[in-house]
């Protein structure tokens, strides 16, 4: 673990420094990277945000939290729409069942064991981490309109 320093005068210590551009270069070798992929390789970040607050979502239900959109908002930071990808996500991966039709009242989870949700998470987002992942996240996205 690297120690922080700063300095009255608000200077920085070299270590800081250090580690800031190294994060630069990182960042800019992932970008980099990225560039070189193809079109049809590239994952979507729509995908790997879903993917994100997803987790975040069922942490929540497990630890007896709301899981609605404005509980969510409120304390994850997690916005409306961010919100409705996760939800989809979660509809995907078999969590939550595909129509929702009291799903103002809250989610109603169709799995509720932690380690199995956690284990349909991972498994969908393998599947989903591909060049027609955002596709597929999107008819999952639009089922709970039916």
């Amino acid at each position: 673990m690297v120690k922080i320093e700063s300095h009255v005068n608000g200077k920085v210590s070299s270590n800081v420094e250090t580690m800031l551009h190294e994060l630069a270069a990182l960042r800019a070798e992932n970008k980099h990277l990225r560039s070189k992929l193809s079109r049809n390789q590239r994952g979507s970040q729509i995908v790997r945000t879903a993917i994100v607050d997803a987790h975040q979502i069922v942490m929540a239900a497990f630890s007896d939290q709301s899981t609605g959109c404005q509980a969510m908002q409120k304390g994850h930071g997690i916005s409306r729409r961010r919100w409705e990808w996760a939800v989809a996500f979660l509809r995907y991966a078999g969590i939550l069942p595909m129509i929702n039709k009291g799903w103002r009242n809250g989610l109603a989870f169709a799995i509720t064991d932690l380690n199995e949700a956690v284990r349909l998470l991972e498994v969908a987002a393998t599947e989903l981490d591909l060049a027609d992942g955002y596709r597929r996240l999107r008819s999952a996205l639009y089922a709970r309109r039916m």
